[in-house]
């Protein structure tokens, strides 16, 4: 045995030596534990050294006695355990277990899904492989799987060590003291100790040099092992040489394996890169998974056969056995209720989960809205109902015009803010059965399918929306986009077909100015030219019904009154262009005129009102204190036929110049300042007043209010809503009328709608207002407009057929005595 005991002292020496020269390579953090390790590793070496020089000269001198040798071969021993322990409390632990001790929440269940996921989180794909697993299981059932295999391993050693080693030290030296039986009490507690603390950190801290903790554990338990019996054995006597023949070549090789599996502990220590091998990491942790999760059965296991064999043989437990069953039991039940609520638990997430991963494959994560492949498979069903019952189905392309200068000038998220927005906007301007898709970058698509509303009027709704300001960045940024609509025929029409029509529609709005809406037709190709305008089947039939004019094209002029603030006294009626088309319905006015201005026949819708309102008040209100507002588009405001056309209106009608306010209505820009000042000039010498409409709103400029020669200044809406952002809204209302004023212009605000609006006006010295508070639009009353009826067909002729039934139908929609009739100082002039 003495070569074997020398071998022993030789490995363990190497082993020393190998892990302080690992633990110095891989540096204070990394290594710190493989010193703590040559520590131990030259402490055991230290005692096996005296222990085998005691044997050595034991042999020759006749003493053969472990306790003669004195305690330096037990101290060196049993400080092994104490170092190893040390050391194992030093070993790092992965990266990965780090990163998800940090992230893992109280729940104890975590679902991974991409980032970033608004409202939920994080958008998810089906086919994108993300897996949906649990983090490993709760605190709880960690501590419980620790009192499992501790109290076992305990009981193992109490039944099968402990419970005989009193009798066999007393038995083998009676005249040993209480210190002779501490320390050899204390290697089997050693023993125990140690393999308990191996287990902790291999199964459950999951380190990062995973094979050389599990070797050097291993090695370590061997080691502590060897010195359990070569503390219990007895060498004097016969029976002692007995026991040392059969134990000894257990515990000699033990220790030199022990040694062996450090030093080789010591050399893998440091060679696995978690970054390198993602997936090698991968099935250690699934193995130490699957090892944690057998090793507390195995335990019990072990434990409940243990138990049954000592019944069988003595038929009785001890009360340490017993209190130990007991509690191992109670702990087993517990795990048992806990991994059953930890699975109740996972189901519910895996449910949870799998509606949000089905709900962000078909949304949008920045949105909200739905997908391009939602949005294709909802038109595909609404297409084939469409066959099926003969509803109506169109397709609404929306882009935002130059949306990258937002993007490069305020960033990425004011980017986001504004697709936000715009969503939101979009979904407001349609039914909640309709679908709004983002489908690109800045391209966003709506599914109109079936209602009674048409198509064109939500497109309208739609493209008057987006044009509001958006507060971005600290900023309002105005919206502006191109919108193609196509409208789904009874034909077999397809999905494609019937995008790439919305597409071409899009474009061809790109392509003729941007900020507009195109309507599809046949023909209609993505080439810029001049057939290329807004709603052209819309204009084609506007332009025909002004060719027919009057009420038997469906044209009306409704009225909405301007009042003195002071006294609550219309001293104004403005003229308010109304079509009803013939086969469609009421058209919004913002349809049709917009239709009028991109097709270029807004001039002759204009005529058409001015002459019909001058002559219909010259002859329902001749006083001459109630003047009449009418609307001209500012796009012929530098042209010289609006001077013609005021002209031939007030002649024709007998209607008083002094009555007539022109209102330049600002549908686009104003390119020529100081041709447009001509031509207002020109019309006010006739003697008619020229207001600005939309003040603050559209494409008014203080350049408009400096040149142009205005006497009423007409405030936008939106300066009338509540104070907003440090009452920025407030302080603009009251520059802009005190502004007016110093320009010598009357200031009449509209959109008021409520009664404090009109108190907080007039403080600020607004003079007049118009609203919904005072009156809607609406005709004329019925008597009035027969008047006005007879004495058209007393200059002109016969009404043509038809004329009259039209206008008794106005009449009878009309608003019969809305407002009275302008007498004396109740109706005073401006």
């Amino acid at each position: 045995m003495m070569p074997v005991d020398a071998a022993a002292v030789v490995a363990g020496l190497a082993a020393a030596l190998s892990c302080a020269r690992a633990g110095r390579r891989l540096g204070r953090a990394r290594g710190r534990w493989l010193g703590w390790l040559a520590l131990a590793l030259s402490s055991w070496t230290l005692g096996q050294t005296a222990w085998v020089l005691h044997r050595w000269d034991g042999a020759e001198a006749g003493r053969r006695v472990i306790s003669e040798v004195g305690y330096l071969v037990e101290i060196g021993q049993l400080a092994m355990p104490v170092l190893a322990l040390a050391a194992l409390a030093a070993v790092p632990a992965s990266r990965a277990r780090r990163a998800r001790a940090r992230a893992a929440p109280a729940a104890g269940l975590v679902v991974p899904l991409p980032a970033p996921v608004p409202a939920a989180a994080a958008a998810a794909a089906a086919g994108a492989g993300w897996a949906i697993r649990p983090r490993r299981p709760l605190i709880a059932h960690d501590a419980l799987d620790e009192v499992i295999v501790s109290g076992s391993l305990c009981l193992l050693a109490w039944s099968g060590v402990l419970a005989g080693l009193g009798g066999a030290d007393a038995g083998a030296h009676p005249g040993a003291g209480a210190a002779r039986q501490l320390v050899a009490a204390a290697h089997p507690v050693a023993v125990l100790v140690l393999a308990l603390a191996v287990l902790h950190v291999t199964g459950f801290r999951q380190p990062a040099d995973l094979p050389a903790v599990v070797a050097a554990g291993a090695g370590l338990v061997s080691l502590a092992f060897a010195g359990l019996w070569y503390g219990r054995i007895d060498w004097s006597g016969p029976a002692g040489e007995g026991v040392a023949r059969a134990v000894g070549p257990m515990a000699a090789p033990a220790a030199v394996m022990g040694a062996l599996l450090v030093a080789a502990a010591a050399q893998w220590a440091g060679k696995a890169d978690e970054d390198a091998a993602p997936e090698r990491d991968q099935r250690r942790a699934d193995l130490a998974e699957w090892a944690r999760a057998c090793a507390p059965h195995l335990a019990a296991t072990a434990v409940a056969a243990l138990l049954l064999g000592r019944c069988g043989r003595a038929g009785a437990l001890d009360p340490v056995e017993i209190a130990a069953g007991v509690a191992l039991v109670t702990a087993m039940l517990a795990r048992q209720m806990v991994t059953l609520r930890t699975g109740q638990r996972l189901v519910t997430a895996l449910g949870e989960a799998e509606r949000e991963v089905r709900h962000w494959v078909t949304h949008d994560p920045l949105t909200e809205l739905a997908n391009r492949g939602l949005f294709h498979q909802r038109l595909t069903d609404a297409l084939t109902a469409s066959r099926r019952d003969g509803r109506d189905v169109a397709v609404l392309y929306c882009d935002l015009d130059d949306f990258r200068v937002i993007n490069d000038s305020l960033g990425h998220a004011a980017g986001d803010h504004l697709l936000r927005a715009v969503g939101q906007r979009l979904r407001h301007c349609v039914r909640t059965s309709d679908t709004v898709a983002r489908l690109g970058a800045d391209e966003f698509a709506v599914l109109l399918d079936g209602g009674r509303e048409l198509p064109e009027q939500v497109a309208e709704r739609v493209l008057v929306a987006l044009r509001q300001p958006v507060a971005v960045g600290g900023h309002h940024w105005p919206v502006r986009a191109s919108v193609g609509l196509v409208v789904a025929g009874r034909t077999q029409e397809t999905t494609e077909a019937l995008l790439r029509r919305a597409d071409t529609a899009l474009h061809a709005a790109k392509q003729t100015g941007k900020n507009r809406l195109v309507v599809y037709r046949p023909g209609l190709s993505a080439t810029p030219g001049a057939q290329l305008v807004a709603g052209t089947h819309l204009a084609d039939a506007l332009a025909t019904a002004l060719r027919r004019g009057g009420w038997s094209a469906g044209f009306a002029v409704h009225y909405q009154p301007i009042v003195r603030l002071r006294d609550r006294r219309p001293v104004a009626l403005e003229a308010l262009a109304r079509w009803t088309a013939p086969g469609r319905g009421p058209v919004p006015p913002g349809t049709f005129v917009a239709a009028a201005e991109n097709s270029g026949i807004v001039g002759t819708l204009d005529d058409m009102i001015l002459s019909q309102a001058c002559a219909e008040i010259a002859v329902a209100y001749p006083d001459p204190g109630l003047r009449l507002h009418v609307n001209v588009s500012a796009s012929r405001v530098a042209d010289t036929t609006l001077l013609d056309s005021v002209a031939r209106a007030l002649a024709a009608s007998r209607f008083d110049p002094s009555r007539l306010v022109v209102e330049v209505t600002e549908t686009s820009r104003i390119s020529d300042l100081h041709g447009a000042r001509e031509v207002l000039e020109e019309v006010r010498a006739l003697g008619v007043a020229v207001a600005l409409d939309d003040v603050g709103a559209g494409h008014s400029t203080l350049a408009a209010l400096h040149l142009l020669p205005v006497d009423v200044v007409k405030l936008d809406r939106t300066l009338l809503e509540p104070p907003r952002e440090g009452g920025r809204v407030a302080a603009m209302r009251r520059w802009m009328i005190s502004m007016a004023h110093d320009l010598g212009a009357v200031v009449v605000a509209e959109g008021i709608e409520q009664e404090g609006q009109v108190a907080e006006l007039e403080e600020l010295g607004c003079e007049l207002g118009q609203g919904y508070h005072f009156a809607r639009p609406g005709p004329l009353p019925a008597p009035l407009v027969a008047r006005w009826a007879a004495t058209e067909e007393e200059e002109s002729g016969p009404a043509a057929p038809g004329a009259q039934g039209e206008g008794a139908a106005g009449r009878r929609i009309g608003m019969a005595g809305r407002w009275p009739r302008a007498a004396g100082p109740s109706a005073a002039a401006i």
